[in-house]
């Protein structure tokens, strides 16, 4: 059996988050609506009230989203279905007065849906992909090593992390018969860190992620858990890309509290196809100069800036405020692929 600590439960609608959602998000949704000239298609783990999507209602078409029944609890056929049906019914209102095209809710954890390939609807329903998703929202707040139980379709139980649904989701867009694929993944993680996964990657980590580590080896765990918790992001996401073809970029981590003070990461990654799909590419941006960029957090004037409190000696100081369609058209994938 499958043992973890409980995982804190983080509302989806703090203030702060409100803030990422409405003045970082959504400016970057509408300059990529305008850029690419249509509306978006979302996978997403909106949650009952669906406030992203209707924070971003304007540049969504479709709208394809998980929702679990008992969370953090394993699914079971015995727990109420009521968050399932609230989603749906929220979605269907927004098809029904034409502001989306349509919609899918499958029940279930993203991790366990994506690596069985169905759901745990009363009339199963399979996982799949037609189009090409042009944003992703994987709200998932808890940490990033702590695994879901599942059953498989021989009865056995199974566990799934989280990791292993956003390969799956790009292994699904890489099969997708279209040309030209641009999109932006947004993933927000739990700022904290166990199990075995997690162990190995700082018992042996690159060596630019080593370098960048070197100063906070003597500091707590809590303290530590940003900077080991944004490396490991970045070497997995970028290994998860490029192995499914696609050049990641990132663009500024942001640090926020949740609920209860809980950190938080917020990670935006913008992904474009590679020219060349009989080989993996190399990202745009090197791990080193990526880990030197620092964390950003909300002022208090709700914008933008570097967060001095959690600068490394190795990354790059800057004063003044960020915008998320200022760091997106500054680049380079803009600069070479999207503009």
């Amino acid at each position: 059996m499958i043992t973890t600590k409980p995982e804190p439960k983080i509302k989806f609608n703090n203030e702060q988050k409100k803030i990422i959602r409405s003045s970082w998000a959504k400016p970057l949704l509408a300059f990529l609506h305008q850029n690419l000239n249509k509306k978006l298609i979302y996978v997403g783990l909106p949650d009952v009230e669906a406030h992203d999507v209707i924070e971003w209602l304007d540049y969504l078409e479709i709208v394809y989203a998980f929702q679990c029944r008992d969370y953090p609890n394993p699914s079971s056929p015995t727990q109420s279905r009521q968050h399932i049906l609230a989603l749906e019914n929220t979605l269907r209102s927004l098809e029904r007065r034409k502001q989306i095209a349509t919609y899918d809710v499958f029940d279930g954890y993203i991790e366990e849906v994506m690596v069985r390939g169905f759901d745990n609807s009363p009339q199963v329903k399979s996982f799949t992909q037609q189009d090409t998703v042009t944003v992703y929202n994987l709200d998932f707040c808890g940490q990033v090593t702590s695994p879901i139980e599942y059953v498989d379709r021989k009865g056995r139980k199974q566990k799934a992390y989280k990791f292993n649904a956003v390969q799956k989701l790009l292994d699904h867009q890489k099969n997708i018969e279209q040309d030209n694929k641009k999109f932006v993944l947004f993933l927000t993680l739990h700022c904290s860190y166990d199990g075995q996964e997690f162990t190995k990657f700082l018992a042996n980590p690159h060596p630019d992620i080593k370098k960048y580590l070197e100063p906070i080896q003597k500091l707590s765990k809590g303290k530590k858990a940003p900077y080991a918790v944004k490396a490991f992001v970045y070497d997995q996401l970028t290994q998860f890309f490029t192995n499914s073809r696609f050049i990641p970029e990132f663009l500024p981590t942001l640090y926020y509290n949740g609920d209860n003070g809980h950190p938080l990461l917020f990670f935006t990654v913008l992904g474009t196809e590679s020219e060349n799909s009989s080989s993996i590419p190399a990202p745009l941006v090197t791990l080193n100069s990526l880990l030197k960029t620092p964390l950003v957090s909300i002022a208090n004037d709700h914008t933008f800036a570097i967060n001095n409190d959690l600068i490394l000696p190795d990354e790059i100081k800057s004063n003044g405020v960020i915008t998320s369609t200022g760091v997106f058209k500054s680049s380079k994938s803009y600069q070479q692929y999207w503009k």
